[in-house]
């Protein structure tokens, strides 16, 4: 015996936006009646469901599609509620999603909803990091990459975006200022303090040849007033 499904109610919800379904399944004397939220956009998107008079008839193939649109409709709402409290890349939210109860499908399909709507900006992300990374923490070019990376940022995004962003910024002077604040002068004839000092540096992103560079043109500053 097959299975009728009919759209019997249809109310707007969030201004619009959303749209309220009540969906009556029904096989010989058995009858179900099922509440499916979707965005108003999605519902428009499976074709046009529910436009003209009710009620309206369903395949179960749009049956489907409706279920899982309102599924992935209360995902892309936890993840716009996400964002609401500070940048998220595209993959820590599907973390975040799949933390909170959605499967990976799911999640993945959300965060792609949201930042096809714009929601999520990794580029301005990024900007600001390597800002924060470069100019509060000083860290050197690969130091910030990796940081990139933990961060989840998109790996085409780095390639494109990250060199123009480095270019910018003055590494010398930053590792000069690391030197002034971390190095201890008296103690580089120590061969220990030396490398371990070179191997801090590399671990903030700079190599030993730039450390080197870098306590050279700190010492010939301060030559005069030695």
């Amino acid at each position: 015996m097959g299975i009728d499904i009919t759209i019997v109610k249809l109310e707007p919800r969030r201004m619009g936006e959303e749209v309220e379904l009540t969906v009556r399944l029904a096989a010989g004397e058995n009858e179900d009646m099922q509440k499916l939220s979707v965005a108003s956009k999605m519902l428009f998107e499976i074709g046009n469901i529910g436009v003209g008079s009710l009620p309206y008839p369903l395949t179960r193939e749009q049956f489907d599609s409706l279920e899982y649109s309102a599924k992935l409709w209360e995902a892309v709402k936890k993840g716009l509620d996400l964002l609401s409290y500070g940048d998220n890349t595209k993959s820590a939210l599907i973390l975040k999603l799949r933390s909170r109860g959605f499967d990976k499908y799911t999640a993945e399909d959300a965060a792609e909803y949201i930042t096809e709507l714009g929601y999520i900006d990794e580029r301005g992300i990024m900007e600001r990091a390597v800002e924060q990374l470069a100019n509060a923490k000083l860290y050197g070019k690969s130091r910030i990459k990796n940081e990139l990376y933990k961060k989840g940022i998109c790996r085409e995004i780095i390639t494109e975006y990250l060199p123009d962003m480095l270019d910018s910024i003055d590494f010398e002077a930053n590792l000069c200022k690391l030197v002034k604040r971390k190095c201890d002068f008296d103690r580089l004839f120590d061969c220990k303090y030396r490398e371990s000092f070179y191997a801090s540096m590399y671990r903030l992103g700079y190599s030993p040849s730039e450390t080197r560079t870098a306590i050279k043109s700190v010492m010939e500053e301060y030559e005069p007033n030695a």
